[in-house]
C-alpha cells in the first residue's frame, strides 16, 4: 500500500519505490519538488518528495492503491534527545572519515618518503629543490655536494607529515544530508480525504479519471493556463498532445476567450480541448478547437 503523507495540505510521496511504482504501473506523474541529495545547489533536476494532484490522490484511493496519512512528528521540533543522537552520530562520522583519510594519506606519504627525505636533505645543505636547478646540479658533481654524513630520522619525518595532513583536514569534512527522519518515530494516522467537493472539482476529477482510463498520462496545465496537459505516453518521452480545459455544460465564455484558446493550441502545436459533462449524464464530452485553413 502506497503511503501519501499530508503535510501543509500538500499530498506527498516520500518513498522512491512508491514513486517508481505509481509512475510505471499506474501512470501517475505528479511533480517532484525536492532537491537531489547529491546535487543540492541546482534546480534543473528535482528529487523527492513527489507532490500529487488532488485528482491523482482521489484516483489512487478509489483504486485502493494508496492510503492518506498525516504524520504529526513532521511538525514537531527535534527534542534534546534527538539533538544529542545527531551530534553523537556527527562526531562518530567525523572520526571514521579521519581514520579513512589517515590510512590513505599514510599509504601515499610512505610511497613518497624517499623523495621527501631527499628534498629535506637538500634544503639543509642549501641546495635548490626546483626541478630545473636540480637537474643542473645532478649533471654537475652532486656526489661531492651531498654529504653522506647528514642523516635524517625517517620515522620522525613520516610522523610529522602524517600529523600535518590530519591537522589540515578539520574543516572540509563530508556531511550527510538525511532524506528521512532517523531518530523520531513515525506516527502516521490515516485521515479522511475530501476531494472532490464542489461541482467544478467533480467535473475536473471526472475528466481526469476518464482520460486516465483511456490510457493517457495527465499533468497539471498551469504552465499553459489550462487545467490539464495530456500526453500519449510518459512525459519524459513525449510532448503533450492535448490542452484540456474543464467547463460546465451550460457555462458560456466570450468570443475573445474562444479565439485565445484556438491561438494557444495553434502556437503550442497542440490540440485545445474543452471537456464538459451534460446534466444527468456520467459521460464526459470533448470539443476540440483548431484554426481552419481558408
Amino acid at each position: 500500500m502506497i503511503s501519501i503523507v499530508i503535510q501543509n495540505d500538500a499530498p506527498l510521496v516520500w518513498k522512491a519505490s512508491d514513486w517508481l511504482k505509481i509512475r510505471e504501473e499506474h501512470r501517475i506523474v505528479g511533480s517532484l519538488i525536492g532537491c537531489l541529495v547529491g546535487l543540492p545547489r541546482q534546480d534543473m533536476f528535482q528529487g523527492l518528495p513527489l507532490m500529487l494532484l488532488k485528482e491523482e490522490v482521489t484516483l489512487l484511493l478509489e483504486k485502493k492503491l494508496a492510503c492518506v496519512v498525516s504524520d504529526s512528528s513532521l511538525a514537531q521540533q527535534p527534542d534534546e534527545s534527538s539533538r544529542e543522537k545527531y551530534l553523537l552520530y556527527k562526531e562518530e562520522n567525523k572520526k571514521e572519515q579521519l581514520q579513512c583519510y589517515d590510512a590513505q594519506r599514510k599509504e601515499q606519504i610512505t610511497s613518497m618518503i624517499d623523495r621527501i627525505i631527499e628534498g629535506k636533505r637538500r634544503k639543509l645543505l642549501g641546495l635548490s629543490t626546483k626541478k630545473k636547478k636540480l637537474n643542473e646540479q645532478e649533471n654537475s658533481n652532486s656526489e661531492e655536494t651531498l654529504s653522506p654524513e647528514l642523516e635524517l630520522d625517517r620515522d620522525e619525518i613520516l610522523k610529522n607529515e602524517l600529523n600535518k595532513s590530519s591537522a589540515n583536514l578539520s574543516p572540509p569534512l563530508l556531511v550527510q544530508t538525511f532524506s528521512s527522519e532517523q531518530w523520531v518515530k513515525e506516527s502516521g494516522e490515516e485521515v479522511e480525504w475530501k476531494f472532490p467537493e464542489t461541482l467544478h472539482e467533480k467535473l475536473r476529477y471526472s475528466t481526469f479519471k476518464d482520460l486516465w482510463e483511456r490510457g493517457y498520462y495527465i499533468t497539471e496545465g498551469h504552465k499553459f493556463g489550462v487545467d490539464y496537459l495530456v500526453y500519449p505516453g510518459d512525459p519524459v518521452k513525449f510532448h503533450a498532445q492535448f490542452l484540456v480545459v474543464c467547463k460546465e455544460y451550460n457555462e458560456s465564455f466570450s468570443s475573445v476567450d474562444f479565439i485565445s484558446y484556438a491561438r494557444l493550441g495553434s502556437i503550442s502545436r497542440k490540440t485545445f480541448v474543452i471537456a464538459t459533462k451534460p446534466m444527468n449524464s456520467e459521460d464526459i464530452l470533448y470539443q476540440s478547437i483548431q484554426w481552419a485553413e481558408k
